[in-house]
């Protein structure tokens, strides 16, 4: 009887421990998904962007027939509109900055994971959102750089003096700049594809302990 009690005891630490360690990693997940939370709101400024991006386009392709008088109010709204795509960029990064606020809280709870594995799953989650930050950081970099030469393009427009082959050379080098964005957004993909899969580790671990 002594032995069955003395085994039961046992199985129930042991029972214990393993509800511990998921609790411990599920404390530290539900904490790391405010990130998922905040980043939904760049939803809205995606839409907007898209909105901007298409009036633009429209704006471009009153150019081809336009008059030297309508030539200046095309280049007036043009360089307008580009300076609201900025803004919906530093939108994104002030909802980044949100996001990887809510992600620095939550590494309280890394340190508070017991079980050794947990612990590095989790370190790891929080290692390449960093990197994903940082990712980020560099497309949007590319991005406004892009989009200040747009509008130093879109003012050009409007002068009174404007050479095709000067417009041609800008449009040349914007080209390139476009190359370093996609080169980012790329990467920046990888970095999340990258997150999700880390985050999805740690569904598993959670589900099934």
């Amino acid at each position: 009887m002594k032995k069955l009690l003395g085994g039961a005891m046992v199985m129930a630490m042991v029972l214990a421990g393993c509800s511990s360690a998921s609790d411990e990693l599920l404390d530290f997940y539900n904490a790391f998904q405010e990130t998922v939370e905040v980043e939904k709101e760049i939803e809205d400024v995606n839409a907007k962007f898209e909105e901007l991006e298409s009036e633009k386009a429209e704006l471009q392709g009153s150019l081809e027939n336009a008059t030297k008088g309508e030539l200046g109010e095309i280049s007036d709204s043009l360089v307008e509109n580009t300076e609201e795509r900025i803004k919906q960029l530093d939108q994104e990064v002030s909802i980044m900055g949100d996001s990887r606020s809510r992600m620095e809280a939550s590494t309280q709870y890394v340190e508070e994971i017991s079980d050794e594995s947990n612990r590095k799953q989790a370190q790891s989650l929080i290692d390449a959102m960093d990197e994903r930050y940082m990712s980020h950081g560099e497309m949007i970099g590319s991005y406004k750089s892009v989009l200040n030469s747009e509008k130093d393009i879109f003012a050009y427009l409007g002068e009174e003096e404007v050479s095709q082959d000067e417009v041609d050379e800008r449009l040349n080098s914007l080209s390139k700049e476009y190359e370093e964005v996609q080169e980012n957004a790329e990467a920046f993909s990888k970095r999340t594809e990258k997150v999700n899969a880390l985050k999805k580790e740690i569904e598993t671990i959670i589900e099934g302990e």
